[in-house]
Formats: structure tokens, C-alpha cells, sequence
């Protein structure tokens, strides 16, 4: 199991692509962000007031590990 949450691992792999510029990494950031929730959507649903707290524990979540 890798100790780097899917989350983490997805926005990595975008900034790893985005071209070397911090408006574009934040943009790719943002986009791993939002296909992200896609999946977890997708996968067992989610509400709009859901969205910071889900989006702090996935980011912290191998602090708690």
C-alpha cells in the first residue's frame, strides 16, 4: 500500500506533466482536484457541504495512519 493517498498521488502525476509554470501547475493541480471528486462521485456519491472536509482528510489522512 503506498503511503500517498490516491488524491495526492493524482495531483503529483498532473503538476509531473503540467508545463513549468506556477499558474499552469495550479490549473493541472485543480484539474487532479476535480477528477478526483469525479471518482469518488462516481463511486459512492457525495454532497456539495461534504467537499472541504472530505478534501482535508484525504490530504491528511497518512498523518492518521
Amino acid at each position: 500500500m503506498s503511503e500517498h493517498t490516491k488524491l495526492l498521488t493524482m495531483v503529483m502525476e498532473y503538476l509531473e506533466t503540467a508545463p513549468p509554470d506556477t499558474e499552469l501547475e495550479a490549473k493541472a493541480a485543480i484539474d487532479a482536484v476535480a477528477d478526483w471528486f469525479e471518482e469518488v462521485l462516481d463511486v459512492m456519491g457525495v454532497t456539495p457541504s461534504a467537499i472541504p472536509s472530505l478534501l482535508r482528510w484525504q490530504a491528511h489522512q497518512h498523518e492518521y495512519q
